[in-house]
């Protein structure tokens, strides 16, 4: 038995594997700009305690090479279109990421929207070696087990 539905951080994995007495949870939307994700709730299955966040240079070499790999595949000008909305799920709730990804959505070459990328990197490196999300919606801030189920 598969259990899946807005399964969005680690506590609600757990939570919703100890209630439903699923044999496993599958994670959707969730993943979308988050692949790690899965190494967070396996971590915190077996631990009980939360990793690190991911390193800012970590997310900036995953993201950059999804990109490549999009590119790549549908050609430059679908690429780069399809390349907005997974650059919107890796960087939505990060500082400052409301106006990068207004302007991202205005770019209208792969290097423009590459260099755009490497400076929004740069400058959240600037103020933490790791990602700090600054809006809830996007890290799904901790809630109450009974509350994520009931969602």
């Amino acid at each position: 038995l598969i259990a899946n539905g807005d399964i969005t951080t680690p506590e609600k994995a757990k939570f919703v594997l100890d209630y439903t007495g699923a044999d496993a949870v599958m994670i959707g939307r969730a993943a979308q700009g988050r692949p790690w994700i899965f190494r967070e709730i396996e971590h915190y299955l077996t631990t009980g305690t939360h990793l690190l966040a991911p390193t800012v240079d970590e997310i900036h070499t995953v993201m950059l090479e999804h990109l490549h790999d999009l590119y790549d595949f549908y050609g430059d000008l679908t690429g780069m279109r399809m390349a907005r909305k997974h650059i919107s799920w890796y960087t939505k709730g990060l500082a400052g990421s409301a106006q990068f990804r207004h302007n991202m959505n205005t770019l209208q070459t792969i290097e423009l929207q590459l260099q755009a990328i490497n400076d929004f990197f740069v400058e959240l490196k600037t103020k933490n070696e790791r990602l700090v999300y600054i809006d809830p919606d996007a890290e799904d801030a901790k809630t109450d087990s009974s509350e994520a189920l009931a969602a």
